[in-house]
């Protein structure tokens, strides 16, 4: 048995980069301690092992590493803010830039597909914006865009054009639709500016495929991902599939979705469950992007966030309520999750990002 999991192993290291370190810095929001938990992943073992922590000025929450990573951007809410820190990759650390005051509590930050514009949206706001990121990689003060949508605006993306992002709101049940200079860093509304899923769905975050015109989100409510179709040339979706994240025999009362990750091969789709305490794994199919569930797997609990690392050998999940994190290795073929290991972290943890190491 032992031989036949070092054989595996070694098959899957193959898959790893020859450019990349044998570890991986994992960052934690710790929301309850206002810092970053920082660990070091062992790319053999699967292992966690402590790496510091940074003190913030408030409570942080949605990461984002730049498409270059070289720069991680964290959201500190409590202080409407966003701290940029540039990535040491040959000392593993975070080395801090400072912090940009953007007018608003952001759920949600991401890059565009450049790494010139930040992005954010603002739940309790109903506020979605932009911003300039300058040739040192830190948030330029001053949005270039700042648009009123609907109250629980909770994540924003762009597509792979870079030409246009989405933006799901769980209370008015719908995702906004825009339009995204990338030269100037600009959002407008594009046409029409929302589509609605099923009633009682509420759309959360969402993650593109790769190579089909197929973009998927979780539904807070719904208890459910939801496969829309994805006009690259109008920059519209359309709902087409809606496939429960729950087994049958469980009360879907006391639940709801949280975060959602594809696989960087597009063939497995993931999103957490709180209350089931789970991640519910999809086999997506490879010519119409439709999803078929491929099991559940336990997490702590009130899993609000979780990660794939890029090599899709293993994940990490956080339980915001248990204040711990669990490691699991993934079978790249059956995209199932076999947890490694439950060990505690900071309070409140609301966001887990592994940043790949360079050499």
């Amino acid at each position: 048995m032992k031989k036949a999991r070092i054989l595996s192993l070694v098959a899957s290291l193959a898959f790893l980069p020859a450019a990349f370190s044998a570890s991986s810095l994992v960052s934690i929001s710790c929301s309850g301690d206002k810092k970053l938990a920082l660990y070091k992943l062992n790319l053999s073992s699967g292992g966690l092992t402590a790496a510091g922590e940074i003190s913030l000025d408030g409570s942080p929450g949605s990461q984002f590493t730049s498409p270059d990573g070289q720069y991680l951007y964290v959201s500190v809410r409590s202080s409407q803010s966003v701290a940029t820190f540039r990535i040491n990759h040959a000392a593993g650390k975070l080395i801090p830039l400072g912090s940009t005051p953007i007018g608003a509590n952001a759920a949600y930050v991401a890059t565009d597909r450049t790494g010139r514009t930040l992005l954010w949206a603002s739940y309790s706001s109903g506020v979605v914006g932009s911003h300039a990121i300058d040739s040192n990689g830190k948030v330029k003060a001053g949005p270039i865009s700042r648009l009123e949508t609907a109250r629980c605006a909770h994540a924003i993306l762009v597509d792979a054009s870079n030409r246009f992002a989405f933006v799901p709101h769980t209370c008015p049940n719908a995702v906004y639709q825009f339009r995204f200079n990338a030269k100037t860093g600009k959002l407008t509304l594009n046409t029409p500016p929302t589509v609605n899923p099923a009633e009682g769905l509420q759309p959360r975050h969402l993650a593109f495929h790769p190579t089909l015109p197929v973009i998927y989100f979780d539904d807070e409510r719904g208890d459910s991902v939801t496969a829309y179709s994805f006009d690259k040339k109008k920059g519209t979706v359309e709902p087409f599939q809606t496939t429960s994240t729950l087994p049958k025999d469980f009360d879907g009362n006391n639940n709801s979705c949280a975060d959602i990750e594809i696989s960087r091969d597009g063939r497995f789709v993931y999103a957490s469950n709180r209350g089931h305490n789970s991640i519910a794994g999809f086999a997506v199919d490879s010519k119409t992007g439709r999803l078929s569930v491929i099991g559940r797997f336990g997490t702590g609990a009130i899993p609000r966030s979780f990660n794939l690392h890029p090599n899709g050998l293993f994940a990490i999940a956080a339980g915001q309520k248990s204040h711990d994190l669990t490691t699991y290795r993934r079978n790249p073929k059956t995209g199932k999750l076999d947890q490694l290991k439950l060990q505690p972290t900071g309070k409140g943890p609301s966001w887990v990002e592994i940043i790949p190491l360079k050499k």
